[in-house]
């Protein structure tokens, strides 16, 4: 009886101890499991393949029509208002008068400034006709005392033979001395005449100055239009007393003229946009009162700097603004509001789902399948563009992307082509 429960305990210690054997190798055999009975590597890998296309980071932000010059035409001189010749709505031509003033005392001032430059002139011509009479004259008695000189020595020579008598000698010596004295007057008489007529210069030089001065102020009178553009405002009346600005009283300017054949679409951006924006830049515009007609552009130009208050930059994009044959009227309006789309970037990348990209503080890679490994390749992101991420450098076309629990893959990792899956996006 004790052997036979002998024999029976040693099969039963066989027996368990294959049990034993079994249950490990089974254990072995299955995949080790984290704490909560959740697998470490997903049972599917999902995979994409990378392609290449254009892809573009877009940003909206309203924008204003504004003209792209305005003139605010303010009075120079002090005076009445004439004539008021054209209204709101007027498209008026560069130099075409605007407005007459009226001023009696600048008319009366360039009357009385040409007189006295005519009476300059006539004082100049007499001047000129008795410096050259002057002249004249001492050409003449240059001649006489040179006669008169030649005869005295002349008479010198015979008085010492007594061919004539002294008393002739005396008088030829007298006659000479006579016409040195009248070239001394001659010469003096026209020094007086040259420094009359550089006197006189002066003053018609004062005097042009004067009647320039006083024409350049009456030609204020009439207020003209400094471009092509369209009258966008009138705040004046025939009657009106007008002042320049800087006296004691404001004046609204008299006209505003806009030019309207060119107009910018004006808009400003925040800090984190300002710093992406560059001339050049495309752009599309569409107004609140026709969203259907988009207008494509370019950023023309950036402030450069922020506004100090609203820490904002002004952009602005130019537009042509001819008349529209069909319609009579121009596209843009200054005062439309609108959105402007701006491309901040625009490039043909190959692209990848932000599931994929792995971030570890600054280090960006992806889970890059290859030979039946998945190895760990660091990225460099180019464009965001919702959920697709256009990489500038790490990947090409064609190559094989963990896209999802990309996390979960270890650096070398060998993978089964039956433990793939082909998803895409």
């Amino acid at each position: 009886m004790i052997k036979r429960l002998q024999r029976t305990s040693l099969v039963d210690q066989v027996i368990l101890l294959i049990l034993l054997v079994s249950l490990g190798c089974q254990s072995q055999s299955r995949p080790a499991t984290k704490k909560g009975g959740k697998s470490k590597t997903p049972t599917k890998i999902s995979v994409g393949i990378v392609r290449t296309q254009r892809v573009e980071k877009k940003v909206s932000i309203p924008a204003v029509i504004e003209s792209d010059k305005i003139a605010r035409l303010m009075p120079r001189v002090e005076a009445y208002v004439g004539n008021v010749l054209v209204d709101i709505g007027d498209e008026v031509q560069e130099g075409q008068t605007l407005v007459q003033l009226y001023a009696p005392e600048l008319v009366h001032a360039v009357a009385e400034h040409r007189a006295q430059l005519n009476q300059l002139l006539a004082d100049k011509q007499v001047l000129l006709a008795e410096l050259a009479a002057a002249r004249t004259q001492l050409k003449v008695g240059n001649a006489d005392l040179s006669l008169k000189t030649s005869e005295h020595t002349r008479l010198a020579k015979l008085v010492s033979s007594g061919a004539i008598s002294r008393q002739r000698i005396e008088e030829s010596r007298s006659a000479a001395q006579t016409s040195q004295a009248m070239l001394q007057k001659y010469t003096q008489t026209l020094h007086v005449i040259e420094a009359k007529l550089k006197k006189g210069e002066s003053e018609l030089a004062v005097g042009q100055a004067q009647l320039e001065r006083t024409q350049t102020m009456a030609g204020y009178l009439e207020i003209k239009a400094p471009f092509t553009g369209v009258v966008a405002e009138r705040n004046v009346d025939v009657g009106n007393l007008v002042r320049p600005t800087g006296s004691s009283m404001e004046m609204q300017p008299l006209l505003t003229v806009a030019k309207v054949d060119k107009v910018r679409a004006v808009l400003f951006a925040t800090t984190d946009i300002a710093s992406q924006l560059a001339p050049g830049c495309a752009t599309e515009f569409v107004t609140d009162d026709m969203p259907e007609r988009p207008y494509q552009g370019q950023l023309s130009r950036l402030a450069g700097t922020y506004h100090e208050k609203t820490r904002m930059m002004r952009a602005e994009i130019d537009y042509a603004n001819p008349v529209d044959p069909r319609t009579g009227k121009r596209p843009f309006q200054a005062g439309n509001y609108g959105l402007a789309t701006i491309t901040l970037k625009s490039q043909a990348l190959p692209v990848i789902p932000r599931a994929a990209l792995l971030q570890d503080g600054n280090r960006q890679s992806v889970a890059l399948v290859q030979d039946g490994f998945c190895l760990l390749v660091p990225v460099e992101v180019s464009i965001e563009v919702g959920d697709l991420l256009g990489i500038s450098r790490g990947l090409h076309a064609g190559d094989q992307v963990v896209v999802k629990d990309a996390r979960k893959i270890k650096n070398g990792q060998p993978l089964s082509a039956t433990g793939l899956e082909l998803v895409g996006w």
